[in-house]
């Protein structure tokens, strides 16, 4: 009896010894876990300064996420630019701040639940270099999440659903050399600030439950989406390209449902620049929008039968005072 006591006192410290240590390294585990998430989904080399887990708190921190830019022609753009633009190439996106709430058990176990996401000071950088754009090349890696079944890499990944992302203080680094093919002229290197004034809000990222990896592809499209949106009025032909991309990585009914999420499904005017068909969109995408507008910007980017059909029945209405302008949502 008292052997079997003893030995029930060993298992007992070594479970605790276990935990303690599993414990003091939980902020490694989660460093550990989200580069390689991060770094699969992208295919590029990935860095992070640090990730702080409270352990006796529902907090944790992350600090410098740094998605550098592909192999190619992309790091060596900026080569001859000036001091204030030279080293921002380097990468391709850098979470500065992140704040979740999230417990150090949540870290351990199979599945992470974090209620609440906070990201701030990110910078992003758009190159497109000798007929090559490095967004273009991310947006290719993140393809691999879009079937039915995710790579069958990502199974030993932690699971990941966010409740609710917050994204603000996004600084955009853009320059683009000539590009024949979408009519667009060389721009840059400039930057743009957005979501300062109003921040992104997403709902349910990794909705039941998704790799980490998956988790930054969602994320990463996200964002491009919002910096598509913003500057299709001065980069033109250069967000038709990034609109192309993201409607051949996601399609254009999940970047409709998108931007409607992120509040501009709205942005007719924009939508028209980058050459996007609110039908190929879905209807979600302008809801409360007005069906007014919706076939104003369908004649815009290129309807079928059925719109030449509803021009000729607003051009009825406006015979008898009416107009199509007249359900537009002024935003």
């Amino acid at each position: 009896m008292k052997l079997f006591i003893r030995i029930a006192i060993v298992l007992v410290l070594l479970v605790l010894i276990a935990a303690g240590a599993a414990f003091l390294m939980i902020d490694s585990i989660a460093k550990t876990a989200v580069r390689e998430g991060a770094a699969f989904a992208t295919q590029t080399e990935v860095e992070i300064e640090a990730i702080d887990v409270k352990v006796f708190s529902t907090a944790g921190e992350i600090t410098n996420l740094d998605i550098k830019n592909p192999d190619g022609p992309f790091r060596e753009a900026a080569k001859d630019f000036n001091d204030d633009y030279k080293d921002k190439f380097d990468s391709f996106m850098v979470l500065g701040k992140g704040a979740a709430e999230i417990s150090a058990g949540s870290v351990l176990s199979e599945k992470i639940e974090i209620p609440k996401v906070e990201l701030s000071d990110i910078t992003l950088t758009l190159i497109g270099k000798d007929g090559k754009k490095n967004y273009e090349v991310i947006l290719e890696s993140l393809k691999r999440f879009q079937g039915d079944e995710p790579p069958a890499e990502t199974k030993s990944q932690k699971e990941v659903v966010i409740n609710e992302l917050i994204i603000r203080n996004i600084t955009v680094y853009y320059y683009f050399d000539e590009d024949p093919g979408l009519g667009a002229v060389a721009v840059g290197p400039k930057k743009i600030l957005l979501a300062h004034d109003k921040p992104m809000v997403l709902k349910n990222v990794g909705s039941g439950g998704v790799p980490i990896s998956e988790v930054t592809a969602e994320i990463i499209t996200d964002v491009l989406a919002q910096v598509m949106v913003n500057l299709a009025g001065d980069l033109g032909g250069h967000m038709e390209g990034l609109a192309n991309s993201l409607v051949d990585t996601i399609g254009a009914a999940e970047l409709g449902a998108t931007l409607e999420e992120l509040d501009l499904g709205g942005n007719l005017e924009a939508l028209g620049d980058l050459g996007l068909d609110v039908g190929d969109l879905g209807i979600d995408a302008i809801e409360g929008v007005g069906q007014g507008a919706s076939d104003l910007l369908r004649g815009i980017t290129g309807g079928g039968d059925d719109d030449e059909e509803k021009k000729d029945e607003d051009k009825e209405d406006e015979k008898e005072g009416g107009s199509v302008l007249d359900d537009i949502n002024p935003f």
